[in-house]
């Protein structure tokens, strides 16, 4: 008899596919962007209460927040490694060592967190040798030291939450964002000004405020994690003391080297951004606070971006995982195309708004007049921004830890840095010179991870496509 050959099994066409690919990415993205939107909407809503206690105040707990936000990212970058490990071990269907990955990413979490905290505790040393006055020093300082325990307990929030994302369970950090921001705002309005026989703090209570509520999202999240009736399917009840054994410790090395990659990449992108702050405060009080909105406007759409990010890498993450390199790289394709469709339509709207969105945070119309000047310019970093971030991710799914860091080192410090100093200083432009140079830099890294992430995916597509066809 004449050999029978296998039936063809229908390819699906580009459409479908993409479909398909977006479908899944959302399903993840939204509650991954709103959890994420939730730890600047408390930056947002610290800044905008700040607006209308007194003049100055937005600016001095900007300062301070900008020693907090680079030893943040860094920290929780460096902790961010568990989440392509776990989703390649979920995609693998090996749901223990999901668990035992979480065990050890606390560990490293809560060591990273405390090391973080130590620096912001040094907050007021730091802004003077940047070049701020004593005063301004002062104030920034303080609530950098208020700010600094909550530091620990944001940076193990973060890791419960990719545990939990690359398991495609995003919904419990929403949840937990949710109650955590309707809590800051109420201890905002106690501490900030003196309410219900408190000491009226400002700033500083801003920051106190946002601290206990970190403690609080932190312990609620590793309690929902704990008691899970599936805790010891997912291996996350284990001998937490094994962990510091020769298993544990080696075991880690794939999640820190990836967290390394994450959290030096992350510390050169914030410590750019910091510098942009400190370069606003050297133009005076009026550029700085104008500088500071602009820069939360763009900081909490970021947080969007970085939501498609995290739902890419555990995409991209899962698909390798389970041997799926073709899906593999059309979610990575797939997540940067939807990155720019929804990064573009914020920034339409940042720029149609602009007007209006000034007044959210300020009173003061010399103010609101310099920050919507600002967002025009703003509203083009969108699209690089949400980019290099989707990118990143995607490159650290598939196990890629080192270009990332001399990308963004390029782009964040030696392109940015330099190039917004001499358009503001050497070319005299006001603060939208900063936001120019953001631009440039996003752009650079954006490109050039793209084609890393093309080098390394060349043939996934097609030749998946091949063996679907056979």
């Amino acid at each position: 008899m004449p050999d029978t050959a296998p039936p063809l099994v229908p390819q699906e066409t580009f459409a479908p596919r993409l479909w398909r690919h977006s479908r899944d990415l959302w399903g993840l993205a939204w509650p991954v962007m709103l959890s994420r939107a939730g730890i600047l909407i408390m930056a947002f809503t610290d800044i905008a209460m700040l607006g209308r206690y007194l003049p100055g105040a937005m600016g001095e707990a900007n300062l301070g927040v900008q020693i907090f936000v680079p030893m943040l990212v860094i920290a929780i970058g460096l902790t961010s490694g568990v989440m392509p490990v776990v989703a390649h071990a979920f995609g693998a269907r090996n749901y223990e060592e999901c668990g035992r990955a979480w065990r050890r990413a606390m560990i490293w979490a809560f060591s990273v967190g405390l090391a973080g905290s130590i620096v912001c505790w040094q907050g007021e040393s730091i802004l003077l040798a940047t070049g701020q006055t004593e005063a301004l020093a002062a104030a920034g300082g303080e609530v950098a030291r208020m700010l600094a325990p909550g530091l620990v307990a944001q940076t193990l929030y973060a890791c419960c939450a990719f545990y939990l994302e690359a398991t495609r369970r995003p919904m419990p950090a929403l949840v937990v964002m949710i109650g955590a921001n309707i809590l800051n705002a109420a201890l905002n309005w106690v501490m900030i000004w003196g309410n219900l026989g408190f000491p009226e703090l400002g700033p500083a209570g801003a920051a106190l405020a946002s601290t206990v509520v970190r403690v609080a999202a932190a312990a609620a999240m590793v309690f929902y994690i704990v008691t899970r009736p599936d805790a010891r399917i997912y291996g996350v009840l284990g001998p937490w003391e094994t962990t510091w054994g020769p298993g544990g410790w080696r075991a880690g090395w794939p999640m820190r080297k990836l967290g390394l990659s994450a959290g030096l990449s992350n510390g050169f992108e914030t410590i750019g951004f910091a510098a942009m702050t400190m370069m606003a405060g050297w133009l005076g009080p009026m550029a700085l606070d104008a500088y500071a909105i602009s820069h939360n406007v763009v900081s909490t759409m970021f947080m969007v971006g970085l939501g498609l990010a995290v739902a890419t890498g555990v995409r991209v993450g899962n698909e390798a995982g389970a041997g799926n390199h073709g899906e593999a790289a059309f979610a990575g394709w797939a997540g940067l195309l939807a990155s720019a469709v929804i990064m573009g339509s914020l920034g339409t709207a940042v720029f149609l708004f602009s007007d209006g969105l000034a007044t959210v945070y300020t009173d003061d119309a010399a103010i609101q007049a310099r920050a919507a000047l600002l967002f025009a310019v703003a509203a083009l970093v969108m699209v690089p921004d949400a980019a290099q971030v989707v990118m990143g991710q995607a490159l650290r799914a598939l196990g890629d830890a080192w270009v990332a860091i001399g990308v963004y080192f390029l782009s964040f410090v030696v392109i940015m840095v330099p190039l917004g100093h001499w358009i503001v200083f050497g070319y005299g432009a006001d603060e939208r010179g900063l936001v120019v140079s953001i631009v440039v830099c996003c752009l650079v890294a954006a490109v050039l991870l793209a084609m890393r992430f093309a080098v390394l995916t060349r043939g996934w597509i097609s030749g998946e496509a091949e063996e679907r066809g056979r």
